[in-house]
């Protein structure tokens, strides 16, 4: 079903005259009935009841008009985006994320984005969590990725990337060697987390998992001038973190995933945001996602437990 063919249903099941419709498309009347005719020959099922006085829908007909105006107003949305893509020239984004992002896939999106808009210019800014929530409602930012979820109105979100959730050990670790492992593993380590005030969302999270898995293990809050890697390298203790994780690590550290367990990375913006560059981006980010479905529990779920 072509939406020319479409677009004529639609005008005849609004005036319910062939001669009146005809007019209005441009046409005459025997081919508009031949086009009608093509259509429920098509779709296998009558869209008009025709008598020499009226003509009516079928209930396949009331249907259809209800669906075809949708559709039609979406290509329409969708013809005039296009143009308005094509016509882009230079533009402005703004784009916040957070270090975990960071570690999963933005800097080959953001790469593969400029590759094929060089001359939008995008500003990158990393922040805390609350400071990206913060800078989008101000308007500062664009777009943010980050990993799981943000209640807060009025955002729009779109997952882009599922992230494997496992811990980074010592190299000399003796669950180093491991192909994967299961969280209640990590009961007799010294785990290493960010403060709380950083990312109390995902702090509760890394609680309420502990606590689901049946395990109690030691903390070591890092400190502002420390690094988890490198504190994870000096033997301070393991630090959960995502696969990404591992092309920024040191030599001296390994990481190994932990079973059926990923970590959703996502992007947020308000829908109002009228910046042509923004929405550029988002068609790219969403033609590009790489999410899959997995048999797996998403470690953003676990507060729901």
């Amino acid at each position: 079903m072509d939406l020319a063919k479409l677009k004529a249903f639609v005008v005849v099941a609004e005036e319910l005259n062939f001669r009146k419709s005809a007019e209005i498309l441009g046409m005459s009347q025997p081919p508009l009935t031949r086009l009608i005719a093509s259509l429920e020959e098509e779709l296998a099922t009558p869209l008009f009841e025709r008598t020499t006085r009226q003509v009516k829908l079928t209930g396949a007909g009331v249907f259809l008009l209800k669906e075809g105006r949708e559709i039609l107003a979406k290509a329409d949305e969708l013809e005039k985006e296009v143009r308005s893509i094509g016509k882009l020239k230079t533009g402005n984004l703004s784009i916040g994320f957070s270090t975990t992002t960071f570690l999963a896939n933005l800097p080959k999106i953001i790469a593969e984005f400029q590759d094929r808009f060089p001359k939008i210019k995008v500003e990158l800014q990393q922040e805390s969590r609350s400071g990206i929530v913060k800078g989008l409602k101000t308007g500062r930012f664009d777009i943010c990725f980050l990993e799981g979820n943000v209640s807060a109105e009025p955002f729009s979100q779109h997952s882009v990337h599922d992230e494997s959730l496992g811990v980074l050990l010592p190299k000399k670790h003796s669950l180093a060697k491991r192909k994967e492992i299961e969280l209640k593993e990590l009961k007799n380590e010294t785990v290493i987390l960010h403060p709380r005030k950083e990312s109390s969302d995902f702090y509760d999270t890394i609680a309420q998992l502990f606590k689901h898995s049946g395990i109690n293990p030691k903390t070591y809050i890092k400190k502002e001038n420390e690094s988890c890697p490198i504190l994870v390298a000096t033997g301070k203790g393991v630090s959960l973190t995502i696969s990404g994780s591992q092309n920024f690590a040191p030599f001296e550290t390994h990481f190994v995933p932990i079973k059926k367990l990923y970590l959703p990375v996502s992007v947020f913006w308000i829908p109002e945001n009228e910046n042509s560059s923004l929405k550029t981006f988002l068609s790219f980010v969403i033609e590009n996602e790489s999410l899959s479905n997995k048999k797996a529990e998403c470690l953003m779920d676990v507060m729901r437990l």
